[in-house]
């Protein structure tokens, strides 16, 4: 996948990972509950503008902001962004993200400056603009939650218990 890719290194869910393969579980199971769980977060994201820790993205500029069609959140402009979020599985590896060239961008901020131009000229709220630069704040939508955690966890012991032969919780599959 290309794109954006952010490592987690947690503990908690490595700790549940760990479990199971001592139980001598392939993972691959877990980890496709774990994907649609983080991808469904992950889009939630955009509908709440938020960040994984539930801080709001920083808002657009108001000259931008005037010229986008009402009713159109930040980083909505026609949604592919959010549909692109996607999970893959290799050997014992989760990796979520996207492949929109746009994406990191988004995810991390960046400044765009010009190639061989003098300025940046674009069009904005109906006026022709020209800048030397164009700062775009950080709007991270990739990473886990607390409550990510959480229901990687419980689902996790939930998984666990199916298989070591208990029932589960609601979550459990076999």
């Amino acid at each position: 996948m290309t794109g954006v890719l952010i490592e987690v290194d947690d503990a908690v869910v490595i700790d549940a990972l760990g479990r199971l393969a001592a139980a001598g579980a392939d993972p691959r199971a877990f980890l496709v509950n774990v994907g649609e769980i983080l991808v469904a977060s992950t889009q939630e994201r955009f509908r709440t503008e938020t960040d994984p820790e539930g801080q709001p993205w920083a808002p657009l500029n108001p000259l931008y902001a005037a010229g986008k069609p009402a009713g159109k959140k930040i980083l909505e402009a026609s949604g592919q962004l959010a549909r692109s979020i996607v999970y893959q599985i290799a050997e014992d590896e989760l990796v979520v993200g996207t492949n929109r060239p746009h994406a990191r961008v988004h995810q991390f901020g960046a400044t765009i400056v010009p190639k061989s131009a003098a300025a940046l000229v674009f069009s904005m709220g109906g006026e022709t603009v020209r800048v030397k630069s164009v700062t775009v704040p950080a709007r991270p939508f990739l990473g886990i939650s607390s409550e990510d955690r959480e229901r990687i966890v419980e689902f996790a012991d939930d998984f666990f218990a199916v298989l070591v032969g208990g029932t589960g919780g609601a979550g459990a599959t076999s």
